[in-house]
């Protein structure tokens, strides 16, 4: 009897159970949204919302380990509209996670890059970790590009940004420190720049990072050559120039040497001087050589001081030239100099901030370098240990 009164029980709490079978999402109803893309279209006054996806389970003769890519595009009268076009042409779940990539075309730079911002700082689901870059032309093309390698197109960028450090000529910024930049109207700002190219030997178009866009006043206004992001690093705070390497050719009597250079120390001084600011940029570097045109008498100290000399000339040549032109050129302060000003010089800042755009672009800065090489590499000159 008690057997069967148990029978009973059990029947009845089974028919109140509910099932989870038609709330499961499969593996394969999914897409891992990984890079997005944002142009305008200036003839339709529309924006285009573009998704780079992978798909786990996806059957495709793209397939790389195991994921296949899937880019799907929509259009809308704000970013917000044309993000949830996209939901009608995805027959896939959109998981966006673990997008990596903000990839935002050059008319859409121009057009407002503040509305572009606003949506992704509001968008939970967006990482503020995420990489932002401006591209030539439109941001679907770098998205439905297929890599040099033959690997993703996810991989490929993430291993662009790994090699920066070696370069030093691109730079990537990351959603977080670009909304923070943006709500300063003081300081503009410097993000990466995508481009593509054709190979020199083939048609095969190439995607590489190089240079950087200058953002100021919610909107794109010059590209940056690769030289000027370089001192963008050099002049930027320590985490920019801690870990970064990069070249320099340096002439040297007939020959021309060059060198691999890193940041030992960087200080930038400022003053007033009867209510006018001032900056002097001290750079420390430590260099070591790594080829040379023609033997050189290393052996004799007087060549390495002469060399260093002609090495922190160079520099300082390099980086005046950089400054000029972010001052005097483009008129943009993305090296934040007015936020120095303003945590040194209080009081003096007060007095100036309602025409920083008229002191910035007047405003005495000198540079200075020194380097010190430290090592010559392993020989002396070729054919000598």
């Amino acid at each position: 009897m008690k057997r069967t009164k148990l029978y009973f029980i059990l029947c009845s709490i089974t028919l109140l159970l509910t099932g989870c079978v038609q709330d499961r999402t499969e593996i394969s109803d999914i897409a891992l949204v990984t890079a997005t893309g944002i142009d305008y279209d200036l003839e339709k006054n529309k924006y285009v919302f573009t998704s780079y996806c992978l798909l786990p389970a996806a059957k495709s003769t793209d397939k790389v380990g195991g994921l296949s890519e899937w880019v799907v595009s929509a259009t809308g009268s704000s970013v917000l509209d044309s993000a949830r076009n996209l939901r009608s042409h995805a027959g896939k779940t959109l998981i966006w996670q673990h997008n990596k990539f903000i990839l935002i075309g050059e008319n859409a730079a121009r057009h407002s890059l503040y509305e572009i911002l606003d949506f992704i700082t509001r968008n939970r689901q967006v990482r503020l970790t995420s990489y932002l870059f401006i591209n030539d032309g439109e941001a679907a093309s770098i998205l439905n590009m297929k890599s040099e390698t033959g690997d993703l197109l996810f991989n490929d960028l993430l291993g662009k940004i790994r090699n920066e450090k070696e370069w030093g000529k691109s730079i990537n910024q990351i959603i977080q420190d670009v909304a923070n930049w943006s709500i300063n109207p003081y300081r503009g700002y410097v993000v990466g720049r995508l481009s593509i190219s054709k190979q020199s030997n083939t048609t095969r178009e190439v995607l590489f990072l190089n240079g950087g866009a200058v953002i100021n006043k919610h909107r794109m206004s010059d590209w940056l050559k690769g030289t000027d992001v370089l001192v963008v690093h050099l002049l930027g705070g320590k985490r920019n120039w801690n870990n970064q390497m990069f070249t320099e050719t340096i002439p040297y009597q007939s020959n021309k040497v060059t060198l691999f250079f890193k940041v030992k120390n960087q200080v930038i001084q400022s003053k007033f001087i009867e209510g006018k600011p001032s900056l002097d940029i001290y750079i420390q570097l430590t260099s070591t050589i790594g080829e040379i045109t023609g033997p050189l008498p290393f052996n004799n100290p007087d060549t390495i001081n002469q060399l260093e000399q002609e090495a922190s000339k160079h520099l300082e040549k390099l980086i005046q030239k950089s400054v000029n032109h972010l001052q005097k050129d483009l008129k943009v302060d993305v090296l934040g100099f007015s936020e120095r000003l303003k945590q040194h010089h209080p009081h003096e800042w007060n007095l100036i901030k309602n025409n920083w755009n008229d002191v910035y672009p007047t405003m005495p800065i000198q540079s200075h370098a020194h380097v010190e090489i430290e090592k010559i590499g392993l020989i002396q000159n070729l054919g000598e240990n």
